[in-house]
C-alpha cells in the first residue's frame, strides 16, 4: 500500500525539529524499527539544515518535504528555494574535510539507502528501504 505526505515550512531553523519530527513519524507508521527511525531522523535533519543554511536565495524561503512509502521503500524529497550548491566529490562523502564541512551529506550517505541531487542542490533525495 502507498502511503503519501507533503508540507511546506517557512525557511526558519526553528521549523527544522518540527519537520524532522514529522518525517519520523511517517516512518514509524510505515513500520521501521525504532533504530531505523533514528537513523531517518538524523539523515532528516541534515538534509533540512542544510535546506535553512543555503536555501535563502529568494523572498519566499519555503522548504518543501515530500514523503513517499511503497514497495517497503520510504523516499523523502527535500526541496528549498535557494540558489545551488555544488555537490561535494566522491572523496568528500566518504569523509568531512578539515574544516567539517560536508559531514551532513557523509552522514545522511551512511545512514540512508540511497541519497541524490536534483536541481544544483536545491532538491534531496533520500531513501531508505525497510529491511
Amino acid at each position: 500500500m502507498k502511503k503519501h505526505r507533503r508540507a511546506a515550512y517557512s525557511s526558519d531553523i526553528k521549523n527544522v525539529a518540527l519537520a524532522r519530527q514529522s518525517i519520523a513519524s511517517f516512518a514509524a507508521n510505515c513500520g521501521f524499527s525504532a533504530e531505523d527511525v533514528s537513523d531517518i531522523r538524523l539523515a532528516a535533519g541534515e538534509a533540512l539544515s542544510n535546506a535553512v543554511e543555503h536555501g535563502s536565495g529568494t523572498t519566499a524561503r519555503n522548504i518543501f518535504v515530500e514523503c513517499t512509502f511503497e514497495d517497503d521503500s520510504l523516499a523523502i524529497v527535500i526541496e528549498d528555494s535557494g540558489s545551488s550548491f555544488t555537490e561535494p566529490s566522491v572523496r568528500a562523502t566518504v569523509e568531512p574535510d578539515d574544516r567539517g564541512r560536508g559531514f551532513g551529506i557523509f552522514l545522511m550517505r551512511r545512514l540512508m539507502d540511497e541519497v541524490t541531487f536534483a536541481r544544483n542542490g536545491t532538491i534531496v533525495r533520500l531513501v531508505r528501504r525497510r529491511g
